[in-house]
């Protein structure tokens, strides 16, 4: 069994859409659903407080804890627009802003090592936009084959690496009703000189695919893969470089599971309804040789999570309350 140490536990103002984030350095987390804040992880104090007018899809935190940027959600409203903007983390104050035409999903910060200037790059549409973080100044646009992108990497080796959906999709007719399916798709795009290299639609995961997170450093994407000849749903883990899949955790009717990743990609967690029991159930694999290294049971009413394995850190968000555990 995982060991939870309580750390903190104090009341916030809690939403489905609401998000998390650990700093780098494990002594904050951002929360929030449209304006966010940020509180001290030992205290519980609040540090700093971010106007966002938009519904939050990623808050992240850049590699040296100066930024949090945050990107902007559909609400289902066809005229809403994309925003992703950057905030000084200690005061709160926002760098710079940017707009789109659609809502922008997800944004990542480039990796330290890959020798290019400290930038943000997010969905733009057809293509990945980006900004230097310390100017604002635009980057030239990354193309996109026509795939709604959800998830970004900015894996250390350079490039992007993409989770979406086909934009456009194929009609078929089933049982005499013209039906349009999408495909889900996980993409590695390289790029030289700021251009795309690459043209393929990459790995084809079918229509099924659902809540997904991708690992920070672009080698691993957890994603709620369904198969409709089985009528059966898996957590299961895809090698962004082979499209292997493997299969982590069978899901029931009418449970949504929760995914992270600690330490780049060397572990994986879920945190998910328990089938047989009135509680949330925590589990840690370790992702090399995907041995299942220890669970725990948590409140049931916890629907978010957040995790810091650099600092052994794990927070749920439920029930009007962010709980704060060090992992024992």
């Amino acid at each position: 069994m995982i060991q939870l140490q309580p750390v903190r536990t104090f009341p916030v103002e809690e939403f489905l859409l609401t998000r998390l984030a650990f700093s780098p350095d494990g002594s904050e987390i951002a929360v929030g659903h449209k304006a966010f804040r940020t509180y001290n992880v030992e205290t519980g104090a609040l540090q700093a407080e971010f106007e966002f007018p938009e519904f939050l899809a990623e808050l992240r935190y850049s590699p040296d804890g100066r930024y949090l940027a945050a990107a902007n959600v559909g609400d289902n409203h066809p005229a809403t627009r994309g925003r992703v903007s950057l905030f000084h983390a200690a005061s709160g104050k926002l760098h710079w802003t940017a707009d789109a035409d659609k809502p922008v999903e997800t944004c990542a910060f480039s990796a330290p090592a890959s020798g290019a200037p400290a930038a943000l790059y997010w969905n733009g549409g057809l293509a990945l936009a980006g900004a230097a973080l310390e100017s604002g100044a635009a980057l030239p646009e990354v193309a996109l084959p026509p795939v709604a992108v959800r998830g970004l990497a900015c894996p250390p080796r350079g490039g992007f690496v993409c989770f979406g959906r086909d934009a456009e999709g194929a009609l078929q007719q089933v049982e005499g009703a013209d039906l349009l399916f999408r495909k889900f798709r996980l993409l590695r795009i390289a790029t030289e000189g700021g251009q795309r290299k690459n043209s393929d639609l990459g790995i084809d995961l079918g229509i099924g695919a659902g809540v997904h997170a991708l690992s920070p450093d672009g080698k691993l994407l957890a994603v709620e893969l369904v198969d409709f000849k089985n009528n059966e749903r898996h957590v299961s883990l895809v090698d962004v470089e082979t499209g292997v899949e493997a299969n982590l955790v069978p899901l029931e009717a009418n449970t949504l599971p929760v995914l992270a990743f600690g330490l780049g990609s060397e572990y994986f967690l879920c945190l998910k309804e328990d089938a047989e029991g009135d509680f949330n159930r925590l589990r840690i694999w370790r992702t090399s040789d995907l041995k299942l290294i220890g669970e725990a049971q948590v409140a049931l009413a916890y629907h978010s999570l957040a995790v810091n394995l650099e600092h052994s850190l794990v927070a749920f968000l439920g029930a009007g309350e962010l709980a704060i555990y060090a992992l024992g």
